[in-house]
């Protein structure tokens, strides 16, 4: 009969480990896209913003309009800065997320590599206790009968 594996429960701890890491990726990668989306909304907002004030500019305006316009440009752009900034931050969280995923990846690997191992080993004693035990009953078939009555 088979032994239970020792490290079962570390075994099961290692899944569930990977498991938890893996939603934790997939939340810090929609975080990382999410992020991506809104820099580029704002850049795109700026480029149309700039745009209109070029168009605007070629049809002649007034000093406080050129200045409210170039104010709420560098409003835009101080935006697209710190939108950066925060892709940035929410790449480097994803990629450590990534580190961690495959770390926990790789003990699992070695948890299961070592319930394999034990796995076979108490296949090999069985298959010897089986052996041992069919050697035995070969043996008391092939001795002559001990106890004579006469």
């Amino acid at each position: 009969m088979a032994r239970p594996f020792p490290l079962q429960s570390l075994v099961d701890l290692s899944a569930d480990r990977v498991e938890a890491a893996e939603r934790r990726l997939q939340a810090l990668d929609a975080d990382r896209r999410s992020a991506r989306e809104k820099l580029e909304q704002v850049e795109a907002y700026r480029r149309e913003y700039r745009d209109r004030l070029g168009q605007t500019l070629g049809q002649g305006m007034q000093a406080a309009q050129v200045r409210d316009y170039r104010a709420f440009l560098a409003r835009l752009d101080e935006a697209c800065q710190q939108q950066q900034v925060e892709v940035e931050w929410r790449e480097s969280a994803w990629l450590a997320g990534q580190q961690d995923w495959l770390e926990q990846r790789r003990r699992k690997e070695a948890f299961n590599a070592l319930e394999s191992r034990h796995q076979r080993e108490e296949r090999r004693r069985d298959a010897r206790v089986d052996q041992r035990l069919q050697d035995d009953h070969a043996q008391a078939m092939t001795r002559p009968a001990t106890g004579d009555p006469e």
